[in-house]
């Protein structure tokens, strides 16, 4: 699972960022493509896990990002959150809600990742 975590935020780390908190961000960290968040058919299934459970330097790249993004678009992502079917299947078995949601990761086969804060 942990290998797959790592593909998934190597690959669309994703914050459901507007165009200028996108501009703000590390040019080492890829802007996401956010199609597939736009699109709830897209995403096959969808996993919560916990920020401490992160390995360190994902953990780094999700705590940098997450220093970056504004409050507003934290309360939009967490809305889109909230339109995707398998995600909040997701939240629902983990027993937490779209609040607890600091980041999200898409990889290309439709699997998102659900990051929270250390309440779940």
């Amino acid at each position: 699972m942990m290998r797959q975590l790592a593909r998934a935020l190597g690959l669309s780390f994703a914050l459901l960022a507007v165009p200028a908190a996108a501009q703000a961000r590390s040019p080492s960290l890829p802007v996401p493509d956010n199609s597939g968040l736009r699109d709830p058919s897209a995403i096959r299934n969808a996993i919560v896990i916990e920020r401490r459970s992160l390995p360190p330097q994902l953990r780094v790249q999700v705590d940098s990002t997450v220093a970056q993004t504004s409050p507003d678009d934290l309360q939009q992502l967490r809305r889109s959150i909230e339109t995707i079917p398998a995600a909040t299947r997701a939240l629902q078995a983990s027993g937490t809600s779209s609040a607890a949601i600091i980041a999200v990761a898409l990889d290309e086969d439709g699997d998102l990742t659900l990051i929270a804060e250390e309440s779940i």
